[in-house]
């Protein structure tokens, strides 16, 4: 029990790591899912704080999370990677001049940036809680479910970007009311001239269409 305690921490960041990064093309969503991050993230400080003494490796933790915490799947992923750069300042501030330092540049970082750090946010996420971020920047007029669970879209970050056209698998593993809802998609860029051929060769229906039709 002391070892795993001792590790908790680093523990938790390889599963962040691995639901965040490796299993990108993995997305939960849903009532359920909002409920349970958001039980994770509180029941996570409060073991945080309570074993603050035994937990290690707090210095790399808070280093490896403030280099990821951006890439997470959605904005709750985000919160809960925040969460742990705080906290881990907070409870490891006293015991190491190392994490001070880190601390006060954060600090100085979020001060500065804050603003357009916001607005990114907004933007990467929207305001959706457990929106998926590379479902957030498609256009809802040029997505498409296709033959053999495949689906085309185009896709922009924004006035400042061009289109990108994506063709890739889309399973729905489980959809529950929306009470929560698992997928697995990928986003493979193509050409517009591939993605034309492909919605036009492939029996595809625009998903707005076949939303409004359930």
């Amino acid at each position: 029990m002391k070892k795993f305690l001792n590790n908790y921490a680093l523990i938790i960041l390889v599963l962040f790591i691995i639901y965040n990064l490796i299993l990108d093309e993995l997305m939960i969503t849903g009532l359920l899912y909002k409920m349970i991050i958001i039980l994770i993230i509180i029941v996570n400080l409060i073991i945080l704080i309570i074993f603050r003494r035994t937990i290690k490796y707090k210095t790399l933790i808070i280093i490896i999370y403030w280099l990821i915490w951006l890439f997470s799947k959605d904005i709750l992923q985000c919160l809960f990677a925040f969460s742990n750069i705080i906290i881990l300042c907070i409870i490891g501030f006293i015991e190491n001049n190392f994490i001070k330092i880190i601390s006060i540049l954060i600090i100085i970082y979020l001060f500065i940036f804050f603003l357009p750090l916001y607005f990114g946010l907004m933007l990467t996420f929207g305001i959706n809680l457990d929106e998926d971020k590379y479902r957030n920047d498609i256009y809802p007029d040029m997505h498409y479910y296709c033959n053999n669970n495949y689906e085309a879209y185009a896709y922009s970050s924004g006035a400042m970007d061009s289109f990108h056209y994506s063709i890739g698998k889309y399973y729905d593993i489980l959809n529950y009311n929306d009470i929560i809802k698992i997928v697995y998609r990928e986003r493979n860029e193509k050409t517009l001239e591939e993605y034309t051929n492909f919605i036009n060769n492939n029996n595809c229906k625009l998903v707005g269409g076949i939303d409004e039709s359930k």
